[in-house]
């Protein structure tokens, strides 16, 4: 899954994948992380089973942008496609908030890296310790490549 072709909007108002999805897209991807392959019928049907109804031909053009942004992958099967994720949830996710991470980083470095250490510094001393690991780790590896 290449980021680098789809273009999102960070909302941090909205909660979880719609901060940067759309709520139908949303919706689509989490269906197919818990599917896995499907078909547009399949994942009509899933959507329509959890009260979301929707025209099957909205399902379709969603679904093929998706696959054009790179989030999902298709394949001809006879008359229909057959999707699947590009990459799973927590792949999807590691990469979306590395490419906001490092947009926040490259434009106000000093004050996310300032606000990011606040705010673990808020979290349960596990948090902390993860951060510091982390870095220690980072360290090391910067001294043996030297």
């Amino acid at each position: 899954m290449d980021l680098n072709r789809y273009h999102f909007t960070f909302d941090p108002r909205k909660k979880g994948l719609r901060k940067i999805l759309g709520d139908l897209e949303a919706d689509i991807m989490e269906a197919m992380w818990a599917r896995g392959e499907s078909t547009v019928r399949d994942i009509h049907e899933r959507l329509a089973a959890a009260d979301r109804e929707l025209a099957y031909t909205t399902l379709m053009t969603v679904m093929s942008r998706l696959a054009d942004k790179g989030l999902l992958e298709k394949r001809k099967d006879g008359a229909a496609y057959v999707y699947m994720p590009a990459a799973s949830k927590e792949e999807f996710t590691r990469r979306t908030v590395g490419t906001v991470l490092s947009e926040l980083l490259d434009d106000f470095t000093v004050p996310a890296m300032s606000q990011f250490v606040d705010l673990v510094g808020e979290q349960d001393e596990a948090a902390i310790e993860a951060l510091a690991k982390a870095i220690e780790e980072k360290r090391r590896r910067a001294d043996s490549d030297v």
